[in-house]
């Protein structure tokens, strides 16, 4: 995998962390990926932060993970969920602002707490794709819309995500979105990281992957 480039970026009045990953082939499409809740622990160093920027970056996708508001060297303290909605729109608009990155073809992805934030704001950004790992059902799942390819994947003994609920959820939100949920897992992914990063390997490859050129 590259070398991850440490960054810095504005996020309003505060200063964001981040780790960069470009591929050596550009202009290439681009992902942002939210870490889980900070409150526990969660940062941008997190285990399924990890595989899916690993995964994109095989598919010659650049990456960018940072930590939100109040976490590791980013400014600011935690927000509930609300300004950390501006530390995303931060995060995709600096990608979109490199010069190595193709700024019509940006995802974005979160895990937990990560993919609660995202989802809320997903739907104000133009992306290309959107992926939801363990989705915590105990957020209002009311008046969402993703006008795009979607991804949720989730285990099927999940504490924070019920099955029912997030299958439910998912079916309202139309054919381009897709569920996948593995038997027997709960929330935490350690050591089966290599099940998501095979199930996010063939949604990127399809769907945020830059079509090559002829």
């Amino acid at each position: 995998m590259p070398e991850d480039r440490p960054v810095a970026y504005p996020g309003g009045t505060l200063t964001l962390e981040g780790l960069l990953h470009l591929p050596s082939t550009t202009p290439a499409s681009a992902i942002v990926v939210c870490h889980p809740h900070p409150m526990y622990g969660g940062d941008m160093h997190n285990n399924v932060v990890f595989a899916l920027c690993e995964t994109a970056i095989a598919n010659g996708i650049a990456a960018l993970r940072f930590n939100f508001r109040g976490v590791g060297a980013s400014e600011g303290r935690y927000d509930n969920g609300n300004g950390e909605q501006d530390d995303v729109h931060a995060a995709l608009a600096y990608l979109r602002g490199l010069s190595g990155v193709d700024p019509d073809r940006i995802a974005l992805a979160g895990y937990c707490f990560g993919a609660s934030v995202a989802l809320r704001g997903a739907a104000a950004e133009d992306l290309c794709a959107f992926i939801a790992v363990s989705l915590p059902t105990m957020m209002p799942l009311t008046n969402v819309t993703l006008a795009r390819p979607a991804l949720f994947v989730s285990g099927d003994e999940d504490e924070y995500s019920d099955a029912e609920d997030l299958a439910e959820f998912v079916a309202s939100l139309g054919a381009q979105v897709e569920l996948k949920l593995l038997p027997g897992l709960g929330h935490f992914w350690f050591g089966v990281e290599r099940d998501l990063v095979d199930i996010a390997d063939a949604f990127l490859k399809t769907h945020v992957s830059t079509p090559a050129t002829v």
